[in-house]
């Protein structure tokens, strides 16, 4: 004997919940990530940039008034040592710390299996991104401020050095993100910056010694975004789209890298 049952007499309901998304994912970077020590440094190691740009132009103020320079006089070498040294190994800092937490709590393993690590990773980028804008931000503002209170520069010659943010900020987030390529092999906050360490010593030894072929190196990617070894150019649109370009070639390279690592944490 066939048994039928009625067609409504058993009702399954399926609940989707919403998958976060990319936006929520960023907040929560934000949330999670934001290390006031990064911030405060990132504050005083610009100043001492700044304070040697400004006792280069106070050391030279004669002749640079003669010629009528003035921002010019206090950029070139108030960027060199943030652009070659404090940025890369803070930047890097910041970058290891955070994905070497991600490592202690396993977060990798439990995205993988939730499938959220694409979403996560574009969080990220994003908040590397907003990260690389600050800290570019932070040291032009202390830049004009310098210019403006102490040296009564002419705010309207400021046109410049301020498109060279755009660069400066790319260069920074091309080192952040391959830290975080780094650091999801690596996986120790300690491991991660030996790596970034010796590659920040070599793009100083490059910048010195062959500027021409640290345009595509990353580590020596700020100090070219910014001109300062090449301040005839400063305001010139080729010499800050070369760097931009190599930066952006970077941060995808560099994405790809950590999307492969980030996946194969099981």
């Amino acid at each position: 004997m066939t048994r039928q049952y009625p067609t409504n007499a058993i009702t399954i309901t399926t609940i989707h919940r919403p998958r976060p998304s990319i936006a929520a994912a960023f907040k929560w970077e934000i949330r999670k990530a934001g290390n006031l020590w990064y911030w405060l440094a990132i504050v005083l190691f610009n100043a001492i940039g700044i304070f040697n740009g400004w006792d280069q132009y106070q050391s030279y103020k004669p002749d640079f008034q003669a010629q009528g320079v003035t921002w010019a006089a206090v950029w070139g070498q108030a960027i060199l040592l943030p652009s070659m040294v404090f940025m890369p190994v803070l930047v890097a800092a910041f970058a290891a710390q955070v994905e070497a937490n991600e490592h202690k709590g396993r977060n990798w393993q439990r995205l993988n299996a939730s499938g959220m690590v694409g979403t996560a990773i574009a969080g990220k980028m994003l908040h590397g991104l907003l990260a690389s804008l600050l800290t570019v931000v932070i040291f032009e503002a202390e830049f004009m401020l310098v210019g403006v209170l102490a040296g009564g520069f002419d705010p309207a010659e400021l046109g410049p050095y301020l498109m060279r943010g755009v660069p400066m900020t790319l260069a920074v987030w091309a080192i952040m993100t391959l830290t975080q390529a780094i650091a999801a092999r690596a996986e120790s906050f300690a491991s991660t910056m030996s790596i970034m360490f010796l590659l920040t010593l070599a793009g100083c030894a490059l910048s010195v010694a062959a500027p021409a072929l640290a345009l595509p190196y990353p580590l020596a990617l700020i100090t070219t975004a910014s001109a300062a070894r090449d301040m005839g150019n400063i305001a010139s649109t080729a010499s800050m789209m070369a760097p931009s370009m190599a930066a952006i070639i970077w941060v995808l390279f560099s994405l790809l890298m950590f999307r492969h690592q980030a996946r194969k944490a099981i």
